[in-house]
């Protein structure tokens, strides 16, 4: 990671940056990229196999940085997959970044939220610490942005909603992330969506006093204030992670940034004075009314932009609505053997639905045969079931024409990517893990219904 310094913080003209590869400035990335660090190799580095604790056995590296390397080890007493994050042995005299490490790890621990990577524990190996986290298979948000460049609106916000809520939680356990990006945002095979990298979080508070942040960060995503170098009031530091998330929402709704350069000097420059592109301007078919909302978030002032990332999801729901059609009320069977569960999904989806028709069905092999005589606009079975459950009804719909294209989400309280990965192949669409948040739902219900395209 580049760190840029300043000379002055309020004439454009008179700032000079310094482009040099600063420790604490680093961040990991855990879709690989960074895998080949040459940190990697270093001599005193675990290797595949080794134990840490006699209770972790690293199994791979899952990538590096240039302060630490996160392996995936398996937690052998609770029989677990976890994350090792583990600092670099070359950095053990640096007592600044072994405090950096600790803070980093209690910033983690501050918060327990579904859409917040869940830190387990805290060592060292030889000297130097490490901590175990929870560990997420699938992709980071980046490398799903590369694939899949510009989602629907609604596809988009299912994406946003489950990250705005993990940057919620992280504010109200008293932090600021500071380095929200989607090589950040993790997003399981799942579809689970879980805010990582805790590595420049700072702790907020109406009672400290103004201070000017370190210019670290990811310069795509830095905050006007940040790159300014001004001193902030306390009060406004979590505006620094909404405008974040205002980029972040204003690339998957455009499919761009909203600041290019040909160098970091012409780019924090720009974050820090120009006023941003009209997302409408720069992806025509975007609809006008997601300008105001991703404008306000982008404001070069703190005070100028929203409140909270619930504010700004918020703002950009009430965009969709505006621009959305009316569209006949949906039909929706959902087919799970517990009657609780039934009542509560389908409470959950009027909430969501007011005009909404829900078919609940307990067994798989009733639910075929309803699939069969009614018009459905999606179906939401519970995998584990009696007589092949989700899996054995997902086939069953798919080998009739008449059911072929109707929209399956699989929903479950114990399966894993590798129940995912079968069910992806035998043609389910999504796959949802239990309890089932309102807001995950209704996104999902959204996108593959096109409620809001």
């Amino acid at each position: 990671m580049l760190r840029p310094m300043l000379t002055n913080s309020r004439d454009p003209s008179a700032y000079c940056f310094e482009a040099f590869a600063d420790p604490a400035a680093a961040t990991l990335e855990l879709d690989g990229h960074n895998s080949n660090d040459r940190r990697v190799g270093q001599a005193n580095a675990p290797k595949i196999g080794d134990w840490l604790d006699d209770k972790y056995q690293i199994r791979a590296i899952l990538g590096s940085g240039s302060t630490g390397t996160v392996y995936l080890a398996h937690d052998e007493p609770l029989d677990r997959d976890v994350a090792i994050k583990l600092l670099h042995s070359d950095m053990r005299g640096e007592d600044r970044m072994g405090d950096g490490f600790l803070k980093e790890a209690r910033a983690m621990a501050r918060v327990r939220h579904p859409n917040v990577v869940t830190i387990y524990a805290f060592g060292a190996r030889q000297g130097h610490p490490y901590f175990a986290m929870e560990y997420i298979p699938g992709q980071t948000l980046a490398a799903r942005q590369r694939r899949h460049p510009r989602p629907s609106p609604a596809e988009a916000l299912a994406l946003l909603d489950p990250l705005a809520e993990g940057v919620q939680a992280i504010h109200e356990a008293g932090a600021v992330h500071r380095d929200l990006k989607p090589g950040n945002v993790l997003v399981s095979s799942g579809s689970r969506i879980a805010v990582t990298d805790f590595g420049l979080a700072h702790p907020v508070g109406n009672d400290t006093v103004g201070e000017r942040m370190p210019l670290w960060g990811t310069p795509a995503y830095l905050a006007p204030e940040i790159a300014r170098g001004e001193v902030l009031e306390p009060g406004l530091l979590t505006r620094i992670d909404i405008y974040a998330l205002g980029v972040i929402s204003f690339e998957l709704l455009t499919g761009t940034l909203p600041f290019a350069a040909p160098s970091l000097f012409d780019l924090l420059n720009r974050h820090a004075f120009a006023a941003p592109p009209r997302p409408s301007e720069v992806c025509p078919t975007l609809p006008a009314a997601f300008d105001a909302p991703l404008m306000h978030a982008l404001a070069k002032s703190p005070a100028d932009r929203q409140a909270s990332a619930e504010e700004l999801l918020s703002a950009l729901h009430q965009a969709l609505r505006s621009v959305s059609s009316p569209s006949p009320p949906l039909r929706v069977m959902v087919v799970d053997d517990e009657a609780s569960t039934l009542v509560a999904t389908r409470e959950l989806l009027m909430m969501s639905f007011p005009e909404i028709d829900v078919i609940t069905v307990a067994d798989a092999a009733s639910a075929e045969a309803i699939a069969a005589q009614e018009h459905l606009d999606l179906v939401i079975t519970d995998l584990n079931m009696p007589h092949g459950g989700g899996a054995a009804l997902t086939c069953a719909l798919r080998a009739n024409p008449a059911t072929a294209q109707v929209p399956i989400v699989v929903v479950t309280a114990y399966g894993g990517a590798s129940d995912w990965q079968l069910l992806r192949e035998m043609g389910a669409d999504r796959f949802l893990v239990k309890p089932v948040e309102l807001d995950m739902l209704e996104g999902v219900v959204r996108a593959l219904t096109n409620q809001d395209s």
